[in-house]
């Protein structure tokens, strides 16, 4: 099962676990969850047998990460998270955040979902593992090393558990470093989901009072957040895997009398239940959360995801029948000679050129914001203008009556509305269609 299918292999497993823990806590019991400690503290100090196990794991995971990117139009040129942060570099930030003397110990009690985090998930990703425990060390043994942030409403976020391991926390501080070091890069961006708000607002605070810092975290680091997407729970399982969405819209838009004409249906079916997938899930602000509805994101009635698709390829479709009905085509060479002011009597045209001018704001407003709704909503706009202006500029028959230039510039109109909408679809890690 693991080689076959090892995306659901260890998710199964862990479900299981999660649910093993959290049997035995009603019955006042915590095997599962000190073996799983135990297991993850050797992880840490090297055992090779748990080493190449956790290798493997992650190997297999990565393969078929690539596999569902790949078919996502997106490609990444390194695979690396905080848990290949060598030991070094985590040794190195808790020695000198000690240094400095800003660790204080914390108590497994201390780590319980405290008043200020209602609403948190946990004080922070790495309080998360601990937030079940029980134990209350008052004597002083057994303390994690945390760093206090109550003063300012960030809590009391451990680095290092008492059994010496290091946190989430420690591992993002330091990998923050390593990378900087690496790349010196200009800005690092984190794209994680609004329940990790807190943890990387800790994150930056620590690396900020870091003297071996290397950058300004305020000025290089930006945590990306988004919603969820609700009735989705990882840890009991409810959850829709994005493999089994895109299959599953990819079957939805293979209609038979939809694509009966087209050469390769499976790539093309594919493609458009891509564009749905995708297209629900950058429409609104990336903060907004909402449900999970293939119907909805697979519909064509209305303003919905595949429409994107089918005005891209109607402009297609106008262009090669112009050409060869109307023996009309435009070359790059011609372009300079075409009279664009003939446009300027149809308000319709008019309206169109002046949306066309504003993409390059839009697309600077999306990269400011980090907000694709920006996109979107000018790649539905500019559809919406353009499907408006079908009925009134007409460009078939005008060459038969003499016209050639006023067809000249509205075809002209339409193949740049074709290039903004493709350019905005492709920035959208969309694949613009020309046939459907």
């Amino acid at each position: 099962m693991l080689e076959k299918d090892p995306i659901l292999h260890l998710f199964n497993v862990y479900v299981s676990v999660n649910k093993d823990v959290a049997t035995e806590k009603l019955q006042g019991k915590y095997d599962t969850r000190e073996k799983a400690n135990d297991y993850f503290s050797r992880l840490e100090q090297g055992n090779p047998q748990l080493t190449a196990l956790w290798k493997r794991f992650r190997e297999l995971s990565v393969a078929e990460y690539i596999k569902t990117y790949e078919r996502l139009n997106v490609k990444f040129d390194v695979y690396s998270g905080e848990s290949l942060v060598s030991p070094e570099s985590i040794r190195a930030v808790v020695d000198q955040l000690e240094a400095q003397g800003l660790l204080v110990g914390k108590t497994m009690k201390e780590s319980r979902r405290p008043k200020w985090a209602k609403g948190h998930e946990a004080e922070s990703e790495a309080d998360e593992q601990e937030l079940d425990d029980d134990d209350d060390d008052a004597s002083g043994e057994g303390l994690a090393k945390a760093i206090d942030f109550n003063a300012i409403n960030l809590g009391k976020p451990v680095l290092q558990k008492p059994d010496g391991s290091p946190t989430y926390m420690v591992r993002d501080i330091a990998g923050a470093i390593d990378r900087y070091h690496k790349y010196h890069f200009d800005k690092m961006l984190y794209v994680a989901g609004d329940q990790q708000d807190v943890h990387f607002a800790q994150c930056f605070k620590v690396l900020s009072l870091l003297d071996t810092c290397p950058f300004y975290p305020s000025e290089k680091l930006e945590h990306v957040n988004f919603g969820k997407v609700k009735a989705q729970n990882t840890r009991l399982g409810e959850v829709n895997f994005l493999v089994d969405i895109l299959n599953e819209a990819k079957e939805t838009m293979m209609s038979p009398e939809r694509l009966a004409t087209i050469e390769d249906p499976e790539f093309t079916s594919d493609q458009i239940g891509m564009t749905a997938v995708k297209v629900q899930d950058m429409q609104a602000k990336r903060m907004m959360s909402y449900p999970f509805d293939l119907k909805r994101m697979t519909s064509f009635e209305g303003d919905t995801r595949p429409y994107l698709q089918y005005a891209h390829v109607r402009l297609c479709s106008m262009e090669r029948r112009v050409a060869l009905e109307e023996n009309l085509a435009l070359d790059s060479a011609s372009l300079d000679s075409i009279d664009t002011s003939l446009l300027l009597s149809t308000p319709k045209a008019r309206d169109i050129v002046l949306y066309l001018a504003m993409f390059p704001d839009v697309v600077r407003t999306a990269l400011k914001t980090h907000e694709p709704c920006a996109l979107v909503a000018f790649c539905f706009k500019l559809a919406h203008l353009i499907s408006s202006a079908w009925e009134t500029i007409v460009v078939k028959g005008l060459v038969g009556r003499g016209e050639v230039e006023l067809a000249k510039a509205r075809l002209l109109l339409y193949v740049c509305a074709r290039d903004v909408l493709g350019s905005a679809m492709r920035m959208l890690s969309l694949t613009p269609l020309e046939r459907m």
